[in-house]
């Protein structure tokens, strides 16, 4: 009897995966800081790469798509083996047929450091390099976006580089239809807003607005009594007071990389302000590195930085799911207008979905 009634449950869940299916319009695969190359980012992307439906998928990399410090420029060292970090990633995805966009991260403008315009601009030059139209950064040259991607009739991604935000060393070029003030950025924004509020609009960026992870300015105990595991996963080295001096020095003196930071902020708060009127939007970043569902209210903010690296996830008040753990997550959109992210994560048993959200759709106020 229960080898019966376990054919028949496989069964009905195989008939409800095949009737998704089939109201399946489109499908977005979201992997964040995937720039190394090593066997956890190789089994990421492989799994993800099975993951594409012919003509319905796209792909996007939320950004820290090359470790440590962006694209080696013409002639370096690094040029080469920052290449094929790049090409590991672009490769597999569209060997499978998805259209593949990278955003910039910080450790793609050089770690935030003086080098950071140059090596944005080289990023977006080898990806041109290819003379594939499928494949493309976004926003690309420094520019601070927006630039809207058109999935389907209902669905649109809106890409901005959060980093140019946050970056403090020169970014001003000459580039035709690069919006190089805020307030430029900003009301292109609102336009956008306006023009597709009615669709639902997956805002991605490489920051998070909301996160419980390292860039949230908050530290686990574990953290406090052993500090070098933020170096090294297998550092446990006991520095109970010493531990807690790099917490206390980071709350006090936020750096530009933590939502906390007051240039941040005002990135998080100008952001919102443009995108205020729009009932179906969803943030999705990486950045924190670990996978989050956090649902604040209407707010909702997707964490997918888990392309190569982990770090701590603390339990959050608005968190339905988080983990310091590798994976990806995809967003399926269906004929009836409601979106489904499902969260896929690496076990010892291989990548297996662990979590799964259906935001359905609002309808606008008039």
């Amino acid at each position: 009897m229960r080898k019966l009634f376990s054919i028949f449950l496989l069964s009905l869940l195989s008939c409800y995966g095949l009737a998704q299916d089939s109201n399946l319009v489109s499908r977005i695969v979201f992997i964040g800081d995937a720039g190394e190359i090593d066997p956890q980012q190789s089994d990421v992307i492989s799994h993800a790469a099975g993951q594409v439906l012919q003509g319905k998928t796209t792909v996007v990399y939320l950004g820290d798509n090359i470790y440590p410090k962006g694209m080696g420029l013409p002639g370096s060292a690094e040029e080469a083996k920052t290449k094929d970090i790049l090409r590991s990633q672009f490769v597999p995805m569209r060997a499978a047929g998805a259209k593949v966009y990278f955003l910039p991260g910080n450790h793609d403008w050089d770690k935030s450091g003086p080098e950071g315009l140059a090596k944005i601009k080289a990023q977006g030059a080898f990806l041109r390099e290819q003379q594939d139209a499928d494949l493309r950064m976004v926003p690309e040259n420094g520019c601070p976006g927006p630039v809207l991607l058109p999935i389907s009739e209902n669905l649109s991604i809106v890409a901005f580089d959060s980093e140019w935000w946050l970056y403090k060393y020169h970014k001003a070029h000459e580039v035709e239809n690069c919006n190089t003030d805020k307030e430029a950025v900003i009301s292109r924004m609102k336009a956008l807003a306006e023009q597709h509020k009615d669709q639902i609009i997956l805002l991605a960026a490489h920051h998070p607005f909301q996160t419980y992870g390292a860039h949230s300015g908050r530290f686990s105990l574990m953290q406090h009594l052993f500090p070098l595991r933020d170096i090294n996963k297998n550092l446990y080295l006991p520095l109970p007071i010493i531990g807690s001096l790099y917490p206390l020095i980071r709350g006090t003196i936020p750096n530009r990389q933590d939502v906390h930071s007051k240039t941040y902020r005002a990135m998080i708060n100008n952001v919102d302000a443009a995108f205020a009127g729009v009932p179906n939007l969803v943030h999705v970043a990486g950045h924190d590195h670990g996978l989050q569902f956090i649902k604040k209210q209407n707010n909702i903010q997707v964490v997918s930085g888990a392309g190569t690296k982990t770090s701590q996830v603390l339990r959050g008040k608005y968190a339905q799911y988080g983990k310091a753990i590798q994976g990806y997550v995809v967003a399926d959109l269906h004929s009836d207008k409601s979106i489904t992210f499902k969260f896929y994560e690496e076990q010892d048993a291989g990548i297996v979905e662990t979590f799964r959200f259906v935001k359905h759709y609002t309808a606008p106020q008039d």
